[in-house]
């Protein structure tokens, strides 16, 4: 089986000769399964237009959203992310990850936009989680332009509460074998190394990841690849897991660049 995940399109039409072309190399991997993770585009005319880029890719279509996909706009971000992400992404052929765990074959994949609770933030800067509230309006953008009422620690534990639920469904299942977890958040430190020379990077850091969620993945057995967007870079590691290896992979998309992991799984 073979699946290809790709994040961090941020589809903008100035530059849709390289994401048809994108597309079409998706196309002519012929993949099982495609995975978007997050940040589509923005706003929802875009989020729909970078769907419809892979309308002619014939396997199941899967997506989660990003934190730039949930930006206000025409909408609020409570509205899009309760009832028109969802609503597109249906319309547009893909199945909404935040509500389904699927299973191809014996793969069963499992997936979360994990937004942050802080837990990534910078072990050496004299700040504790409650104060990343404050900080965070003046270091990132999320806080000018998501509007949702609730705290970035509530999100983060709602959406892990269905996510650990959906996850230990695949884990319980006697017939899938492996499964391949995706979230727009990565999850492991792995991928957010320390930059203690740069303050904006040393601060930014408590909202680029949710190693909660990290904790919580490893947990399960059955789970053998982790693959995550967010960061606008590529990386590779092999993390330990409850009873093996997980193969974790953050995609590495640049503006108008578009790149993806692809994981060939027996299946």
């Amino acid at each position: 089986m073979r699946i290809l995940v790709t994040a961090d399109l941020h589809y903008q039409p100035a530059q849709r000769a390289a994401y048809v072309a994108f597309a079409q190399w998706v196309e002519d991997q012929a993949p099982d399964c495609l995975i978007l993770a997050g940040d589509v585009g923005h706003p929802l005319r875009l989020f729909r237009r970078g769907l419809q880029l892979f309308e002619r890719v014939r396997c199941p279509r899967l997506l989660i959203a990003g934190n730039h996909d949930v930006y206000r706009s025409d909408h609020g971000s409570r509205a899009l992310w309760e009832a028109h992400l969802p609503a597109v992404a249906h319309e547009e052929g893909f199945t909404w990850l935040e509500d389904a765990a699927i299973r191809l074959g014996t793969v069963g994949i499992c997936g979360t936009l994990g937004w942050y609770d802080y837990s990534t933030r910078a072990a050496y800067l004299p700040y504790g989680a409650d104060d990343y509230r404050q900080i965070k309006r003046l270091v990132n953008h999320d806080a000018d332009y998501v509007d949702w009422p609730w705290s970035d620690r509530a999100m983060a534990r709602y959406l892990a509460k269905g996510f650990a639920t959906r996850l230990a469904s695949l884990e319980d299942d006697p017939a899938v074998r492996q499964i391949v977890v995706v979230t727009h958040m990565p999850i492991f430190a792995n991928a957010l190394p320390d930059y203690p020379e740069s303050e904006i990077y040393s601060l930014q850091r408590a909202y680029l990841g949710n190693f909660t969620l990290g904790d919580l993945v490893r947990r399960y057995s059955k789970v053998s690849h982790v693959v995550s967007g967010h960061l606008h870079r590529h990386g590779a590691w092999r993390v330990e897991g409850a009873e093996q290896a997980i193969d974790f992979r953050v995609v590495g998309s640049q503006k108008g660049q578009p790149a993806a992991a692809l994981l060939t799984l027996p299946g």
